[in-house]
């Protein structure tokens, strides 16, 4: 991953507990790169981690520019309790949708609750709709 064509990403972030962190800033793999010559019809993407954690992202919220995967912090190697040593980054939607500790990504044809979108968590995440919750 590491010899891909990186970019440093300066954004905002949001987690569901109501907290926001303005101006982080990042530097990763653009996901455009790894689904370049990747064609599909599925419509919806589960994020795999290490430890079992997933969460469902439509396939159209991972490309064009809105995610990437991560392995630098503020100019720091990702810190293994901050996903290190590779994380997704989908800033615009609640944090818990950037998933730590990636280890694949699957396309599927239907949408499927990850972890806590099967605890309760909204399906979706926009954090400038409050969607925290299911019926959110």
């Amino acid at each position: 991953m590491m010899a891909l064509p990186s970019e440093e990403i300066n954004v905002d972030i949001h987690c569901v507990t109501r907290w926001t962190k303005l101006g982080t800033r990042w530097r990763g793999v653009a996901l455009d790169t790894f689904f370049e010559d990747i064609e599909t019809h599925n419509e919806y993407t589960m994020v795999h981690s290490y430890g079992g954690y997933t969460t469902n992202l439509p396939l159209q919220d991972l490309v064009g520019g809105k995610a990437w995967i991560v392995y630098e912090f503020e100019g720091e190697p990702l810190h293994v309790e901050h996903g290190g040593p590779a994380r997704l980054l989908v800033p615009h939607l609640y944090f818990w949708k950037s998933a730590k500790w990636v280890n694949g990504i699957t396309m599927q044809r239907f949408d499927k609750p990850g972890f806590w979108e099967g605890f309760g968590y909204h399906n979706y995440g926009d954090p400038w709709r409050e969607e925290r919750h299911a019926g959110d």
